[in-house]
């Protein structure tokens, strides 16, 4: 289904990058563009998406260049909306001469020339623009239009402009949960998440990764220690309530370095207030600190994933479940996202989402052929209605690896970290690309990234952990295992002590480091938690293997690959089974 979009962005694949960040710009303004960014559906699909594109278009902008302006299908799309009689903006992003083809169809028009001048006021132009054309502008509330009755902001100090602000790096840390019931954690969470995500987008903002600030969720730690283990000069903490529909917020912003408070506030509201919250929120932080924002910051710091704040917090839900890594739990995921998705058909953050739950349930516990085609078809979703997501490109990334194009997968992880370097699942995605293709080097490069970025996530460690063994590097292999049994694990499993998986790693890592008594127990208890989960049963048939219990380990990996279970290239490169390899029937059952 074509999205309604009142922009159509005609361009060549040539300028597709400039095109792209240009395309962005105008949704963060407020505008609904669409553009054909390729490969979405089968190409015999995109005639008709073009041409419902069209109709339902308000305006076509035209990015000229010399490319675009030699181009058959440009050309083809500036004459039906010519000879529709609808509205035609040609934004130059290079000098071009108009052939004599199209002159007849651009005749008249007042044209932008955005190569030249201050790149902002230009886009302020484009949007004025098209505004006077007929096409909507959808802008958020400015902080003087919000309605008193829906938000009630007190004890707000403005920020001392005789004092100054030091250079120096900023973290947020987990807003704590303080509500009636603490099942709203995932509220909390996410609304940290999301100012994170806003102030990341200030480019004289030096933010800590929300990984790394994660990290210290519901921690007594003085500020201070907190702020020095980060690197951090200033820290945003706050807390939040919600009871039912009504939401009380409180933000703090301190120096740790003089452990003064520079800006402090609390929000009282309805959760449809929220988004205006999170705009004033990051503006307030960032007037604190005094800096200066480019106009396309500013319309980066107030734009909005969705305005449905009910498909909000189902997406927000979901995100809690998505990564607790168990099939239970991803099913969950993948209601949540779909409810949101039924709320806000155009909620592209849902659908790449809704794509990584299903790659998981494809990857990780059963290959139904539905899982992969779900994942691929909304994944190209999120990019149709948002192309430079960084989630979406993960998303894509994960689709591919599915279906094992290994390459594109690839470049779908590097252009989800060059949209947003502090993508951890990306990284992870991409190490697990190089680990099943063998290239363990860079496979544990890439997950020293991910640790770094998310230092509890146990999975990274096992990772670099199967790496370093592949590489033949058994002591800093066995220091990790230590590292494993010893803190990362049992401390991950006292807060999820329900997470199957992570049991099975425990007992395996126990295994290896020759604990056997405790591993039989962690792994008995593991699979028994799981019954019939294939990714349970081939981590079960690697314990087994260390175990030396050659028979048990062949049985489970033999109904883990009859469940689905075998990622190609994985379990030849895994050293887990290097204890089978000379098994007739583990040769056998690899062979094929």
């Amino acid at each position: 289904m074509t999205q309604q979009a009142d922009v159509f962005i005609s361009y060549s694949r040539e300028d597709n990058d400039k095109v792209l960040a240009l395309a962005e710009k105008l949704r963060a303004a407020g505008v609904a563009v669409w553009m054909d960014v390729g490969g979405i559906d089968a190409a015999t699909m995109w005639s008709e998406e073009i041409v419902n594109a069209l109709d339902n278009a308000k305006a076509l902008l035209l990015m000229v260049t010399p490319s675009a302006v030699n181009s058959h299908n440009v050309a083809k799309e500036v004459i039906l909306t010519s000879e529709r009689k609808g509205h035609i903006l040609p934004v130059h992003l290079e000098p071009t001469q108009i052939p004599a083809g199209l002159k007849y169809q651009l005749a008249g028009i007042q044209h932008i020339e955005y190569f030249q001048g201050d790149p902002d006021e230009n886009l302020r132009v484009i949007v004025r623009s098209l505004e006077r054309i007929g096409v909507t502008v959808q802008q958020g509330k400015a902080l003087t239009e919000l309605e008193p009755r829906a938000i009630e902001a007190v004890d707000q100090p403005s920020p001392d402009p005789d004092h100054p602000i030091e250079p120096g790096a900023l973290a947020v840390l987990p807003f704590h949960n303080i509500s009636p019931d603490e099942e709203t954690d995932y509220f909390s969470d996410g609304l940290t998440e999301e100012l994170i995500a806003r102030l990341s987008l200030v480019s004289e903002i030096d933010l800590i990764s929300r990984w790394a600030s994660m990290q210290f969720k519901d921690t007594k730690q003085d500020i201070r220690v907190i702020a020095r283990e980060l690197g951090a000069r200033y820290v945003v903490g706050g807390s939040v309530r919600r009871f039912r529909d009504s939401v009380r917020i409180t933000v703090q912003l301190v120096d740790a370095g003089t452990n003064r408070q520079l800006w402090g506030n609390t929000y009282k509201g309805k959760l449809d207030d929220i988004f205006d919250i999170q705009e004033q929120v990051a503006k307030q932080i960032v007037e604190a600190l005094k800096l200066r924002l480019s106009f396309s910051e500013e319309v980066s710091l107030t734009k909005r994933q969705t305005v449905n704040a009910n498909a909000y917090d189902l997406y927000l839900r979901g995100q809690d479940y998505l990564y607790r890594l168990t099939k239970r739990s991803v099913e969950y995921a993948i209601q949540l996202f779909e409810k949101a998705i039924e709320l806000d058909p155009r909620y592209a953050a849902a659908y790449a989402a809704c794509s990584s739950a299903y790659g998981q349930m494809y990857q990780y516990f059963s290959r139904e052929e539905e899982y992969r085609t779900k994942a691929q078809e909304l994944s190209f979703k999120a990019l149709m209605y948002d192309n430079n997501l960084p989630e979406a490109y993960t998303a894509m990334g994960l689709s591919y690896f599915s279906w094992g194009k290994f390459d594109e997968a690839a470049e779908s992880g590097r252009k989800a970290i060059e949209l947003n370097p502090d993508d951890f699942i990306a990284y992870w995605t991409l190490s697990r690309i190089h680990l099943t293709l063998g290239n363990a080097v860079e496979a544990a490069k890439l997950c020293r990234r991910v640790i770094e970025l998310k230092p509890r996530f146990y999975v990274a460690y096992a990772d670099l952990r199967m790496a370093l063994q592949v590489m033949g590097d058994k002591e800093e292999a066995d220091t990790l295992g230590v590292e494993l049994a010893d803190d990362v694990l049992p401390t991950y499993l006292l807060q999820n002590p329900d997470d199957s998986r992570a049991r099975m790693f425990y007992a395996i890592t126990l295994a290896e480091l020759d604990r056997r008594d405790q591993a039989v127990v962690e792994g008995t208890t593991a699979l028994e938690m799981s019954p019939g989960d294939s990714v349970m049963l081939y981590n079960g048939a690697c314990l087994y293997a260390q175990l030396g219990e050659t028979r048990k380990a062949v049985d489970a990996l033999r109904q883990a690959i009859a469940g689905g279970t075998d990622i190609p290239g994985w379990t030849k490169n895994d050293p887990d089974l290097d204890p089978l390899r000379e098994d007739p029937e583990f040769i056998a059952l690899t062979s094929g």
